[in-house]
C-alpha cells in the first residue's frame, strides 16, 4: 500500500482517552458502528503508539489492502455484502480531499485500486449472495402488505426503496424532500412529505434515518389505522420497543438487533463462498503490492 499503513480498531471507544490528544484530533480515522480505521505513513506511527490499545493491529501491504477490500466490500457487515460502509467510506475519502490529505488525493494508486477492486468484485461476485440486504429482508416481511412507509431519505433509505417499488402505495417522510426528487419521477406509487406534514398511512413502518423516539410515536399517532409493524433499522439504543407496547400494543417493532439474529441463522450457508471471495481479494491485493510498472524512462520499478 505504498507508504500507507492501517491501524484497525474492532470497538465503538476512540483512538485516545476521553480528553483527545491534539495529536489525534488531525488523524485520518475512518468510523463505522463496528470499527475505526486509522490511515497513516509508515513514518507517522510511532507518533501513536501511545494511543494505541493492545487489541489494535497495524496492517501493512497487502493484509492492509485485502483487510479494506474486505470491510467495504460488506464481508465484516451483519449484513453481508450491504453497501452502506462503502458509501461511508467514500464520504470519508471525499472529506479528507476537501482537508487536502495527500494520502486521499485523486493520484494515489492505493486507493484507486481500492475503490475499483471493490466496484468490480460487488457486481462479480457479491449478487445474491446468501444472507440478505436490509431491503431484501423488508421486502419479505412485508410480502403481504400493500403499503409501506419509510422514514428517511438518506442512503439507506434509497438503498430499501427500490425493494418496496412494487407496493401498491409507498409513503417516505423525510426532512428534505428533494433528495428524492429523482425517486418521486420514477415511482407513480410514491408519496414523499416532511415530518410535520406527514399523515402516516403504510401498514408497516420502516425507520431507515436516526429518528428519535418521540417523534415516531407522534407520527404512529397522527395515523387513524396503526401500522401492523415497525421495522426499526436505527443503530442506536433506543426505547422504543417499550414504548410502542405501553401506548400501541397491537403493533409488532422489529429491531436491527433481531435483524442481526435473523441473518446469523442463513450466514452460515455463504461461509464457503465467502471465504472464496476472501481469497480472491487477498490475491489483489498481493497482485497490486507487487506489481512491476513501466516508468516513463523504460526503467522497471518494483512498487511495494
Amino acid at each position: 500500500m505504498e507508504d500507507i499503513l492501517l491501524v484497525h480498531r474492532k470497538s465503538s471507544s476512540n483512538f485516545a482517552a476521553p480528553d483527545f490528544s491534539a495529536a489525534l484530533q488531525d488523524a485520518a480515522i475512518f468510523k463505522t458502528c463496528l470499527r475505526k480505521i486509522m490511515f497513516c505513513r509508515e513514518d507517522e506511527v510511532n507518533n501513536y503508539l501511545d494511543y494505541l490499545e493492545a487489541d489494535d493491529q497495524i496492517l501493512r501491504g497487502e493484509k492492509a489492502l485485502s483487510l479494506l477490500l474486505e470491510i467495504l466490500c460488506g464481508l465484516h457487515s451483519p449484513v453481508v455484502g450491504e453497501t452502506e460502509v462503502f458509501g461511508q467510506f467514500r464520504a470519508f475519502v471525499d472529506s479528507r480531499k476537501q482537508l487536502n490529505d495527500t494520502l486521499f488525493s485523486d493520484n494515489q494508486k492505493w486507493l484507486n485500486f481500492i475503490i475499483a477492486e471493490v466496484k468490480k468484485t460487488r457486481s462479480e461476485h457479491l449478487v445474491g449472495i446468501g444472507s440478505q440486504s436490509y431491503g431484501s429482508l423488508i421486502r419479505r416481511h412485508t410480502k403481504d402488505l400493500e403499503s409501506v412507509t419509510i422514514c428517511g431519505s438518506g442512503q439507506l433509505a434509497q438503498e430499501i426503496l427500490p425493494w418496496l417499488a412494487h407496493k401498491k402505495s409507498v409513503q417516505i417522510i423525510c426532512r428534505d424532500p428533494l433528495k428524492l426528487q429523482a425517486f418521486a419521477e420514477k415511482y407513480d406509487n410514491l408519496t414523499i412529505s416532511t415530518y410535520n406534514e406527514a399523515y402516516v398511512h403504510g401498514e408497516a413502518m420502516v425507520i431507515a434515518a436516526p429518528v428519535g423516539d418521540a417523534r415516531i410515536l407522534e407520527l404512529m399517532g397522527k395515523q387513524e389505522n396503526r401500522p401492523h409493524a415497525i421495522f426499526d433499522l436505527r443503530g442506536e439504543e433506543n426505547a422504543l420497543p417499550a414504548l410502542s407496547e405501553k401506548q400501541f400494543p397491537q403493533v409488532q417493532v422489529m429491531g436491527l438487533q433481531q435483524f442481526f439474529a435473523e441473518i446469523e441463522e442463513t450466514k452460515k450457508d455463504t461461509q464457503t463462498k465467502l471465504q472464496a471471495i476472501k481469497k480472491y481479494l487477498l490475491e489483489k491485493a498481493l497482485s497490486f503490492t507487487h506489481r512491476t510498472e513501466l516508468r516513463p524512462l523504460g526503467w522497471d520499478d518494483i512498487c511495494a
